[in-house]
C-alpha cells in the first residue's frame, strides 16, 4: 500500500523515476478498486452504462487518470526512456516490466524504496 500512496503524493510529478513496484502496485490497486466500484454499482442497480462503465467507476477513473499517467511517465524514465514510450501499447508494457537502470540516468537517481 505504501507504493499506492507514494504515487498519490507525487500526483502531478512528471520528474524523477518510479520503481517497478511503485508502478505495478499503483496500477493493480486501481484496477481492483475500479472493478469493485463497477460490480458494486451493477449489484446496486446502476444499469446505465457509458462505454461499458458505470458512473461511480467513471468518476473514479477520472480522478485517478492523471496520477496514473504521471507514475507511468516516471516508470518509463526509470528505464531510461521518455514518457512517450508509454503510448506504444506492447512496447510500453514491456518497458514497464523491465528492471530500471541501476545507475543514475538523465531523469535522476535510482528509485529506491
Amino acid at each position: 500500500m505504501k507504493y499506492y500512496f507514494k504515487a498519490w503524493r507525487k500526483y502531478l510529478g512528471f520528474h524523477g523515476r518510479a520503481s517497478r513496484s511503485e508502478y505495478w502496485y499503483f496500477t493493480f490497486i486501481n484496477i481492483a478498486i475500479s472493478l469493485a466500484l463497477h460490480f458494486g454499482a451493477v449489484a446496486a442497480g446502476f444499469e446505465e452504462l457509458v462505454l461499458a462503465q458505470t458512473m461511480p467507476d467513471l468518476v473514479y477513473l477520472g480522478a485517478v487518470l492523471m496520477p496514473l499517467i504521471c507514475v507511468g511517465v516516471r516508470r518509463m524514465q526509470d528505464v531510461g526512456k521518455t514518457g512517450w514510450h508509454l503510448m506504444i501499447p506492447v512496447y510500453g508494457i514491456l518497458l514497464a516490466l523491465k528492471d530500471g537502470d541501476e545507475a543514475d540516468n538523465k531523469h535522476g537517481a535510482k528509485a529506491t524504496y
